[in-house]
């Protein structure tokens, strides 16, 4: 559980036995382990770390991690890294074509968002944004698509069983991806791309892929998110709110690092107030 999950706890439904035993309440944020999603799945990036570190112990102290921003401006280590990260979306697109059917562009930026389905996670707000995307592109001269950014939607997810509304955005994001990749206007410049059956395997091969990963659930309903952490480890940016294990996430590695946006906890609530 996130550090601001914990706060929130001890405010509103833990409000009355935090008064009664704050000592029984403390913070431990749940996290992942670089072996697994640095080392098994981005064997390559391991290597790299390794080689510039000159050490294999970073994989028990992953703040070790630190001393390689010497090497930010290294042209040797930058070209490096992406030629990792080069190979690593040429792998994803092939997974994609074996397991959704649909070819994308491994020059373009991926977009991803996997985790959940829930409304408060809001991959439906990420949906209407695909189509505010796509009706942008309709509407672009040649030369203004010339200097557009290819831009691939990847999103996966599973809903529970009875829960209707999650479902019911699983087949908008379908319909959104039947209806843009059909059209030869924007199919250069955008697809969409929804994973069935989205589970830990699947993981291994999206995140270290990724280039930019959407994390933008409302402040304070996510209680941590661990796949945040996996994204950034494997040299991802993060596009995310004031939630959760990404509060965290900005204070190891600076605000400017990340991509940070909309009300924070404490504006949420007056807000809910104004319409309670």
């Amino acid at each position: 559980m996130a550090e601001i999950h914990t706060e929130l706890l001890k405010t509103t439904i833990f409000k009355d036995f935090y008064e009664v035993f704050p000592n029984k309440f403390q913070n431990k944020t749940n996290g992942v382990t670089p072996r697994r999603w640095i080392c098994c799945c981005n064997p390559d990036l391991a290597e790299l770390y390794t080689q510039y570190l000159g050490t294999k112990d970073w994989k028990v102290d992953l703040d070790m991690i630190k001393k390689l921003n010497k090497e930010v401006d290294n042209p040797t280590f930058r070209k490096e890294w992406w030629e990792i990260k080069v190979k690593n979306k040429k792998r994803l697109a092939e997974w994609i074509v074996k397991h959704a059917g649909v070819v994308v562009n491994e020059n373009s930026l991926f977009d991803v968002m996997v985790k959940r389905i829930h409304e408060y996670k809001r991959q439906l707000m990420n949906a209407f944004y695909i189509i505010h995307r796509y009706l942008k592109l309709k509407k672009m001269t040649p030369q203004e698509k010339a200097k557009t950014v290819p831009r691939t939607f990847i999103i996966g997810g599973k809903a529970a069983p009875g829960y209707l509304n999650a479902k019911r955005i699983i087949k908008l994001i379908c319909a959104i991806q039947h209806t843009v990749n059909r059209d030869k206007e924007t199919r250069e410049l955008l697809k969409v791309v929804f994973l069935q059956n989205y589970n830990v395997s699947a993981a291994e091969v999206i995140i270290p892929a990724a280039e930019l990963s959407q994390h933008i659930s409302t402040a304070g309903t996510e209680a941590s998110g661990t796949s945040n952490m996996k994204f950034c480890m494997n040299g991802c940016l993060i596009l995310g709110t004031y939630d959760g294990a990404n509060i965290e996430i900005a204070k190891e590695i600076g605000e400017e690092n990340m991509f940070l946006f909309g009300a924070k906890v404490n504006e949420i609530q007056k807000l809910q107030a104004k319409v309670t």
